[in-house]
């Protein structure tokens, strides 16, 4: 699910440099950056790519397939700027002059929806060589995303964008179920309600959290039931949705294993999906669940 956001030095709206004292070098860098954010903040991909070298390059966390050259990082422009762009801050820890008319640069730059401020951030690191032309202006040669280094909470960004809202489902056989998740009060986690609902049995509740296990450098998920079960997932992402691993123990002390799938139709469908399901040893059918937004409420006047 997770889209790959090729950044070059200059894509940024606030620029923060912590580096040499300045100079007439250093200015020039800075002007560079100033040209960038001027023909980003239009969605001017041509104007972009004139600001690179004309065999420029620049490539994403995966290192593999760069964007080369001024035409191709222009059409690489142009196909971002058909979505809506994130809005993009970029803190530049150092910029060395190494060599006449030559420079590096390394920072980190944030991605944030460009329609919600308040959404945590996705963070990378990256270097940039500069070169200054024949009519002194500097030009972007190379720039290269490092490392993610995203806080917790963005780490979640493109799972609680699926997931944020109220949801409900319904079985053939009658059982009803409502789901609710938004982020809990540390910002750091999603947190989720669910409530199971049959005509032949007490309405049963249970409580999802969600997080980012830095070790494991993925998604992890806890689910507790009324009755004192729980289940403990492992989450990775893939084309269409994330695969979680699951396992856990029933309230009477049984064993669950299962593999289980999310994926979406749209914005407003989930389809939830479980396949070798375990309990206490004894294989389980597959189960596949079609989970709907629920309509807001309307509004009191």
């Amino acid at each position: 699910m997770k889209t790959s956001i090729i950044i070059c030095l200059a894509l940024v709206c606030t620029l923060r440099v912590r580096a040499q004292e300045p100079t007439p070098e250093i200015a020039g860098l800075r002007m560079a950056a100033s040209d960038f954010v001027t023909a980003y903040n239009k969605k001017d991909a041509a104007a972009i790519a004139a600001l690179f070298t004309e065999d420029g390059e620049m490539a994403d966390l995966s290192g593999t397939n760069p964007t080369s050259g001024s035409g191709d990082i222009q059409a690489r422009y142009e196909e971002i700027f058909a979505d809506t762009p994130p809005q993009i801050a970029i803190e530049v820890d150092s910029v060395r002059l190494v060599a006449p008319g030559l420079a590096i640069e390394d920072g980190t730059y944030h991605l944030t929806p460009a329609d919600d401020e308040t959404a945590p951030p996705r963070s990378t690191t990256y270097t940039a060589v500069l070169m200054k032309d024949a009519a002194g202006a500097w030009r972007i040669a190379s720039t290269r995303s490092i490392k993610d280094v995203t806080g917790a909470a963005g780490q979640l960004c493109d799972l609680a964008e699926v997931l944020k809202g109220e949801w409900t489902s319904r079985t053939s056989d009658g059982v009803q179920l409502d789901l609710a998740f938004g982020w809990d009060s540390t910002g750091r986690f999603l947190s989720g309600k669910m409530l199971t609902t049959a005509a032949d049995s007490e309405p049963q509740e249970g409580d999802i959290r969600i997080g980012w296990d830095a070790a494991r450098k993925s998604i992890v998920s806890w689910m507790f039931d009324a009755a004192g079960g729980s289940t403990h997932g492992v989450w990775t992402p893939t084309e269409t949705g994330w695969l979680i691993r699951s396992e856990g123990t029933t309230a009477e002390g049984e064993t669950l294993n299962a593999n289980q799938e999310l994926t979406t139709e749209g914005k407003d469908t989930l389809i939830w999906t479980a396949t070798n399901r375990v309990i206490d040893g004894e294989k389980q059918e597959d189960k596949t669940l079609r989970i709907v937004r629920q309509a807001p409420q309307p509004s009191e006047d």
